[in-house]
C-alpha cells in the first residue's frame, strides 16, 4: 500500500487550509471527509493518495477556468476587491500546486 507521510509543516497547513474552506462552506462530501481526517494525520495512505490527487487536479482546473465563479464571488460578496479575490485564488492555486507536488 502507497503511503505519503507528511514532514513538511507546509504540507500540513496546507492541509488544514483546505479542511478549513470545507468547514466554512459546512460541507461533509466524499472529499471534505477526506481532508478532515488527514488534518491531524502524518501519513496518507493508498486510495486516499488517488482521491486528493484527484481533487487537487479538477480544483485547480475549476479555478483556472472558472471566470464565471469569480463574478458570482464579487456579486455576492460587493464588499470584496477584485484584486483581493484574485490574490485569494493565486494563493489557493499555489497552495494546490505544493499538495499536487508532494502527493505524486
Amino acid at each position: 500500500m502507497a503511503k505519503r507521510i507528511i514532514k513538511d509543516p507546509r504540507i500540513k497547513e496546507i492541509i488544514k487550509n483546505i479542511a478549513a474552506d470545507f468547514r466554512y462552506t459546512n460541507e461533509l462530501g466524499e472529499y471534505a471527509l477526506l481532508f478532515y481526517k488527514y488534518e491531524n494525520d502524518d501519513t496518507i495512505r493508498g486510495v486516499d493518495i488517488d482521491k486528493m490527487i484527484e481533487y487537487v487536479t479538477v480544483s485547480m482546473s475549476e479555478l483556472q477556468n472558472d471566470l464565471a465563479w469569480r463574478q458570482e464571488h464579487l456579486t455576492a460578496n460587493p464588499h470584496h476587491s477584485e484584486a483581493k479575490v484574485l490574490e485569494n485564488m493565486f494563493i489557493i492555486e499555489q497552495e494546490y500546486r505544493e499538495l499536487l507536488a508532494f502527493l505524486q
